[in-house]
């Protein structure tokens, strides 16, 4: 039988205590997701290879839930908001919660049968993702997104259905975000 256990989450950094996994992802991380990879690789020469999102992940051993934070930096390539490469399950009976904790941003979502829809995260906003659909999300705001993401331990990831992307991007229009077509079909 498991023990229950408190974990500490700050609502601004993502940091989370106790941790069990952690990941980070750069801009050069993430080349082959931004269609603007001559400004992907002018701003790594010009800034460096500047952190894009990190993944911090509680799990404990033997529970069918594990939970998490990802903190996404704000910025831009080109006209692209910093962004998650975004992932479809393995297991594709399994959903997923975000619960935004700070920031502002938008959680990109599409289906198997090609549907695309879009969330707004902001705080105290919870997003649920239904089993089958793809997720990404996108830091829209100037400070940092944060968000809580719950799911089964078995769901996985699989993020080689998106390699060559989603049937549409978000990038700052003259008013604000924007959704535009990719040109990518799934």
């Amino acid at each position: 039988m498991l023990d229950p256990q408190n974990v500490t989450i700050d609502a601004e950094s993502g940091a989370i205590a106790p941790e069990t996994e952690h990941y980070e992802k750069r801009l050069s991380d993430l080349r082959q997701i931004f269609a603007d990879r001559i400004a992907l690789d002018r701003m790594v020469g010009e800034e460096g290879d500047r952190l894009v999102y990190q993944v911090r992940a509680f799990r404990k051993n033997e529970s069918d839930l594990w939970f998490g934070t990802t903190t996404i930096e704000p910025g831009r390539v080109g006209s692209e908001y910093f962004m998650t490469r975004g992932h479809f399950h393995k297991r594709h009976d399994m959903g997923e919660v975000y619960h935004t904790q700070a920031g502002k941003g938008l959680l990109l979502l599409q289906a198997r049968d090609g549907r695309v829809e879009i969330l707004e995260m902001h705080p105290g906003s919870c997003s649920f993702i239904p089993p089958d659909w793809a997720h990404r999300s996108i830091n829209v705001g100037d400070d940092r997104l944060v968000f809580v993401w719950v799911c089964n331990v078995e769901a996985g990831n699989d993020y080689g259905e998106l390699e060559k992307g989603m049937q549409r991007r978000v990038i700052a229009g003259v008013s604000g975000p924007e959704m535009i077509e990719s040109g990518v079909r799934g």
